[in-house]
């Protein structure tokens, strides 16, 4: 049996690339566990985009460095050199045809559809943001209230959490908002820390990108760990940074002020603004950024943080072009 379309560039980066990506993230996870997490979330983050980035190689067939490495051919070759042309089994070929064909529509709409998709909930945000009609105070936006009245369509529940809200939205120009109950707090310090740290390594963008990317491959196990681990990364990140700023004491008491609100306002599973970074985001475990503020922080000294980094950076690059 002809078994040649396995190796098709349509198959690859439908099926192989992206399962390699995630499952070797996976076998190394317990050993990324114990990078720093700006580190964690570069090596999360490029995890995710990388079957993206495998979809985006041109296809230059006379460029002198496709002699030099193996690359692996993009997609648009497979689309233009169909199994047919070169399967002489004509049943295998109109078999193998129909499976080019899904592999090559699949992602592509899958993409298309989850940007599409991630792009609406930016808007839907954006609209929520501007119901509170937040004033700006220096780099910060303050939510006094909702506006057109209490609940502004928000709901009773949305308008009594949206008044504890302090949250990082926003892609190119992510902007903090905060309400006047959080700015005013005693915990508003630690809390401004934080998004602030959100806001200088445009994590919203990131999570929005790697969001949009794990969904396109939904036929693809595993990758919502993924997904967990670069919104945790994000959070520790933020804390760290707010830590060093404030203290660890400062930003656990913050942390526990704001579980406490949320939990006796609208219980632990609710999240009143959507695509957005939060202080308080109910999609990740609250213990282990407890366990993290209870430990001394990990920090790599910064040439071995750029190392790292550029390291996951050409990982992630010859996995694209190479898968």
């Amino acid at each position: 049996m002809n078994m040649s379309w396995l190796g098709y560039p349509q198959v690859i980066l439908a099926a192989w690339c992206p399962a390699a990506t995630v499952g070797l993230w996976h076998l190394l996870r317990r050993l990324t566990e114990r990078l720093p997490a700006r580190e964690r979330f570069v090596l999360a983050v490029g995890t995710a985009l990388t079957p993206l980035l495998a979809m985006t190689v041109p296809y230059l067939p006379h460029s002198p460095l496709r002699e030099a490495l193996p690359w692996r051919a993009p997609i648009a070759w497979g689309i233009s050199n169909g199994i047919t042309d070169a399967d002489p089994e004509r049943v295998l070929s109109a078999v193998g045809a129909q499976l080019m064909l899904a592999a090559s529509i699949v992602p592509l709409l899958s993409l298309a559809v989850s940007f599409v998709a991630g792009a609406v909930h930016v808007v839907r945000t954006a609209r929520t943001v501007a119901q509170l009609a937040p004033r700006q105070c220096g780099d910060i936006w303050i939510a006094d209230g909702l506006a057109g009245g209490a609940g502004g369509g928000l709901g009773d529940e949305a308008g009594q959490a949206v008044r504890n809200l302090a949250s990082t939205v926003g892609l190119a120009r992510p902007r903090i908002i905060l309400s006047s109950s959080v700015a005013q707090s005693a915990e508003a310090s630690a809390i401004i820390q934080h998004e602030q740290a959100h806001a200088r390594a445009r994590h919203p963008m990131w999570i929005f990108l790697a969001t949009c990317a794990l969904r396109s491959w939904w036929w693809i196990p595993g990758r919502k760990a993924i997904l967990g681990e670069i919104r945790l990364a994000a959070e520790l990140w933020a804390d760290q940074d707010a830590r060093a700023a404030d203290g660890a004491v400062a930003v656990a008491r913050a942390l526990c002020a704001q579980i406490d609100t949320h939990t006796r306002l609208t219980g632990p599973d609710f999240a009143p603004v959507g695509g957005s970074v939060g202080f308080l985001d109910p999609g990740v475990e609250l213990v282990h950024r407890a366990q993290a503020l209870a430990v001394p922080p990990r920090v790599l000294p910064a040439w071995q943080s750029w190392t790292v980094r550029a390291l996951i950076i050409a990982a992630v690059g010859a996995a694209a072009v190479l898968l």
